[in-house]
């Protein structure tokens, strides 16, 4: 889910999912989300979505567009009340830049302000057009609230799921994608990662970025340990050598010694693009500054 600050992101998924992860609860004494939700959805049809929450303020929708990479569908969440916003404007800007398809979620339809149609023209004027009034983008009108529009925005889900073909086999090495990471004081280098292909278990070997590692602990959304983790499941990885960053693969490989081998095949290929970078701009420098003495010299 993305959007603006206070447009009921965390409450529509509360609703869609039924459950309060103990993160949001904390979060909401404060009144907004500060930091990335992670959740599970079982669909009817038996299909799993992992589900990641984006603040909406400034710092986290800046950093979509690298987390995107690991996501197959965004709900855009717009409340009725109040319409398109600038963090709206750059949420849609991050999922086109990643080529992720848009269902948009227009929420708080209970408020006495609220009026879903001023938000499908503001955003039709930003190429996101609704179905019924010719275009290709679909809305749903929900209000987390009161428990309205749910049961319809989980129907589109699952329509966009078997529209995009969006199928997994867990029965092969675990594939993901990195949401964030970070250096914890206690527990070293800790990734989100969401699991795209296979199953993630604990001890697996593994490469992220330019890191390898063993898995030495897995948590689920909500904190609690787990042997294993299928596909579209969100699952906090422990046992890195060093902090990926956001949108690196997270691929399982054989045993150790092949982990380590890819991992300082990348460690030295990104020393010598940085290497590379870094002579470019010296010979920049000293170009500029060859063409000033010449300058100089003229005048």
């Amino acid at each position: 889910t993305a959007g603006h600050i206070d447009h009921g992101k965390s409450s529509l998924v509360r609703a869609l999912t039924g459950i309060d992860p103990d993160r949001w609860e904390e979060e909401k004494e404060r009144g907004m989300t500060i930091d990335l939700g992670f959740a599970r959805l079982d669909l009817p049809d038996g299909r799993v979505v992992g589900i990641v929450d984006v603040p909406g303020h400034e710092r986290f929708v800046r950093n979509m567009v690298a987390g995107a990479t690991g996501i197959d569908l965004v709900i855009l969440v717009v409340a009725a009340d109040d319409g398109v916003m600038p963090q709206t404007e750059e949420a849609i800007q991050h999922a086109r830049a990643a080529e992720v398809p848009l269902v948009v979620a227009v929420n708080k339809i209970d408020k006495e302000a609220a009026d879903p149609d001023r938000v499908k023209r503001e955003l039709a004027e930003l190429e996101l057009a609704p179905e019924e009034w010719g275009g290709q983008t679909i809305y749903c009108e929900t209000s987390a609230k009161k428990n309205i529009g749910i049961e319809n925005l989980l129907e589109n889900i699952q329509l966009m799921a078997e529209i995009l073909e969006l199928e997994a086999n867990p029965d092969r090495k675990a594939k993901g994608r990195v949401i964030e990471a970070r250096l914890d004081k206690g527990r070293g280098a800790v990734a989100t990662v969401m699991v795209q292909q296979g199953t993630l278990r604990d001890g697996d070997y593994f490469v992220v970025g330019q890191y390898s590692g063993k898995v030495r602990a897995l948590s689920d959304y909500k904190g609690r340990k787990i042997d294993f983790a299928g596909p579209s499941t969100p699952v906090e990885v422990q046992g890195m050598s060093g902090v990926p960053s956001a949108g690196d693969e997270f691929i399982v490989v054989t045993d150790e010694k092949m982990a380590k081998s890819v991992s300082q095949s990348r460690s030295l290929k990104a020393r010598e693009s940085e290497l590379g970078a870094t002579s470019k701009i010296s010979l920049d420098k000293l170009f500029e500054q060859m063409n000033g003495m010449l300058q100089t010299q003229v005048y």
